[in-house]
């Protein structure tokens, strides 16, 4: 079986996602792409979690076409579009994680309001456009947020980013946790914001610029 830790890494990630409740079900889609092949591991559709094995993951060729496992995520597409885009991105995270995702419905950014969020994601969690499941344009979408490291689709859901796996799935835990903050804080008066001399300071020591 080809990168077989990389697919093994795609389940485990998968797996702490549904832990943390930012997926229920088979809800939201992961992917890694091997830097040295250029092959993406992505997850399967439909398959329940914890019955989930690292061969059951897809591993797809740059344009889609699959090589090996079960049938690809629907939002195979919108994978492919954003490496497309990115080619520093290794690594994609696709929540329903619910604070998040209900907040993008009344606001167009989640503003920087937590150092770990400064870190994780770059700065502000910008609200693209809601665009149809399953196509290219969901990942337009993504793209036209900029070079943040996460975007929230509206009536859908994050789409975090990482160089890996490991930078993939602390911004889906980030952008979960700032968008909680955010919406507990607006319900007791104006939040305040990180300073922008600080947000630039811990992008810095992230070392994601």
């Amino acid at each position: 079986m080809r990168l077989a830790g990389l697919r093994a890494e795609v389940v485990d990630v998968l797996r702490r996602l549904e832990a943390a409740g930012l997926v229920t079900g088979t809800a939201g889609n992961v992917s890694a792409r091997d830097r040295g092949t250029g092959l993406i591991a992505v997850s399967p559709t439909s398959l329940p979690y914890d019955r989930m094995r690292p061969e059951d993951v897809c591993l797809v060729d740059e344009q889609g076409a699959q090589l090996e496992g079960g049938s690809p995520s629907v939002e195979l597409p919108m994978h492919l579009t954003v490496y497309g885009g990115r080619p520093e991105v290794g690594a994609i995270v696709h929540t329903h994680s619910p604070r998040a995702t209900a907040m993008a419905l009344i606001v167009e950014e989640i503003p920087v309001v937590l150092a770990e969020q400064a870190a994780a994601v770059g700065g502000a969690i910008a609200v693209v456009a809601y665009a149809p499941t399953g196509e290219r344009a969901m990942g337009e979408a993504v793209l036209s947020a900029g070079d943040g490291w996460a975007a929230i689709v509206r009536n859908h859901g994050p789409v975090c980013l990482g160089r890996d796996l490991g930078e993939a799935l602390r911004c889906a835990y980030a952008v979960e946790e700032a968008a909680h903050v955010f919406a507990t804080a607006r319900l007791h008066g104006e939040p305040a914001l990180l300073p922008q001399a600080e947000i630039a300071r811990l992008v810095r020591l992230s070392g994601r610029r």
